[in-house]
């Protein structure tokens, strides 16, 4: 599992379903990740257990002890695929490929090495993490089974164009998800988007998981004497912070009563840092990255998420359920197969409809907590960690005995 920008769900959600797996088999379970992941994981997890994390930076495995502590904010500007495509000769183009090709090239080298160390059998590609795997997919049988997790929604929503852009990579992910063993999707709306892109994949290599998890041992409700309503993501556009903030700009003037949580970290960090001065509302709004969200949680009452494609099945969320929030989300992609009349409020992606969803919460307390017991019961009895990990030691199970029996 690789990242170079904000720490988010997905990385949290198989950091997570590694230390799980770790417990029941820790001399086969091992997580490699570069440089700028290992230290946001031994940051945000103090106590992760490091034994079986690899790390791929130079050649060299980096102990915790010289991990950078860090976890302020991360501006990720990642440009436009198709303008670049467009702005950029075929000269540079060649030179991007081969250059791509030998780093992903060297990484592979130093998966391999560990592989044939540590007889590893199976591996899970998280999304870019996968990348280097495709030479795998290029030798004869028997070196390794080759999982490719796609959890990212944005992928379905790319460009219509895009894939001529991909195919021409030589290990793209769309190479991935046609020649992995199997492909593991978060949910439906990430395997419908991908099919509709047109994708050549091989139905029986597909694997939807059951449900998602978070850690819930520090979830727990609170104080909620004030009335508080939270937003957690990465601060991305898809994510629409911005929204939350207009609406929280137009709520704080009719309930200066109610307090604002925008927790989170990404490239629209400045611009809601502006959005916030402008609109005088540093004293309504507490805007900050935080390693442990559930601690807001506990005394909000309210969670928005408004993701453009699908809400389904964000980490935040979860954690704010099992915290006993009532929920306010964009009735986007399959967002509707955990939030419903019971526990929140599906709305419009629009700040008018995320305002009168907000009013109905603020004006009916008892509503709002009606909602946040039903979430909290849902989430803790169909989201767990034993559910997923299940799951999961199937699909590799699968996956070995694809290329070892």
């Amino acid at each position: 599992m690789f990242n170079n920008g904000a720490f988010g769900g997905a990385a949290k959600r198989y950091t997570l379903l590694y230390m799980e797996l770790l417990k029941k088999y820790p001399e086969n379970i091992f997580l490699i990740v570069n440089g700028h992941l290992y230290n946001q994981l031994v940051s945000i997890f103090p106590g992760i257990d490091t034994t079986n994390i690899f790390v791929i930076r130079k050649g060299k495995d980096v102990p915790a002890s010289e991990a950078k502590q860090n976890t302020t904010f991360y501006s990720d500007h990642s440009p436009d695929p198709y303008e670049t495509d467009k702005n950029t000769s075929l000269l540079r183009k060649i030179y991007w490929y081969y250059k791509n090709y030998f780093i992903q090239k060297k990484i592979f080298n130093e998966i391999e090495f560990l592989r044939m160390k540590h007889n590893i059998k199976v591996f899970t590609g998280v999304f870019s993490g996968g990348l280097p795997l495709v030479f795998y997919l290029n030798t004869k049988p028997g070196k390794a089974s080759v999982i490719f997790a796609n959890m990212d929604s944005w992928f379905s929503e790319v460009h219509h164009d895009i894939n001529k852009l991909w195919y021409r990579k030589y290990y793209s992910f769309n190479y991935l998800m046609e020649h992995a063993d199997y492909i593991d999707f978060l949910s439906p709306y990430i395997y419908e988007g991908v099919k509709k892109r047109n994708v050549k994949l091989k139905v029986d290599s597909v694997s939807v998981a059951p449900c998602s998890f978070a850690d819930y041992s520090n979830c727990r409700p609170g104080d909620r004497a004030a009335f508080e309503i939270a937003f957690c993501a990465r601060l991305e556009p898809d994510k629409n912070p911005v929204m939350f903030l207009e609406a929280a700009a137009v709520l704080h003037k009719k309930y200066p009563h109610v307090k604002f949580h925008l927790l989170g970290e990404g490239s629209l960090v400045y611009e809601i840092e502006k959005f916030i001065e402008v609109n005088g509302l540093a004293g309504a709004v507490n805007f900050r990255f935080h390693k442990n969200p559930p601690e807001i949680f506990a005394r909000t009452s309210v969670v928005v998420s408004l993701q453009t494609g699908t809400n389904y099945p964000s980490q935040s969320l979860l954690e704010a359920m099992a915290c006993g929030n009532a929920v306010i989300a964009s009735n986007t992609g399959d967002t509707s197969m955990f939030i419903n009349e019971k526990n929140g409020i599906l709305i419009d992606l629009n700040t008018e409809a995320l305002i009168n969803a907000a009013e109905k919460l603020i004006n009916n307390k008892n509503l709002a907590k009606d909602m946040g017991i039903y979430a909290a019961e849902f989430v803790l009895a169909n989201h767990t960690a034993e559910r997923y990990s299940g799951y999961f030691t199937d699909l590799v199970s699968k996956a070995y005995t694809k290329n070892f029996r």
